[in-house]
């Protein structure tokens, strides 16, 4: 049985500070991206896709105004 893992993404939106946490079973860059797009636009279809390359994301993230995204575990 999977264990989810409390993770915090941290993002800025147009230069703006945002973080959330999220509970999953594993993570990755994409996820992270995939993410704070959904965070950042919760009522757009801004959102970008989870199988998504991770160049792809950057780039879609990149013209969304979501920059610096990085994340960890949240103990």
């Amino acid at each position: 049985m999977s264990e989810l893992v409390p993770y915090a993404v941290h993002y800025l939106l147009d230069g703006v500070r945002q973080h959330f946490f999220k509970l999953a079973v594993k993570f990755s860059e994409v996820d992270a991206i995939h993410s704070a797009s959904a965070h950042a636009f919760p009522e757009y279809g801004h959102h970008i896709a989870a199988h998504t390359t991770l160049e792809t994301a950057r780039s879609k993230a990149q013209q969304l105004g979501i920059t610096q995204i990085r994340w960890n575990e949240a103990v």
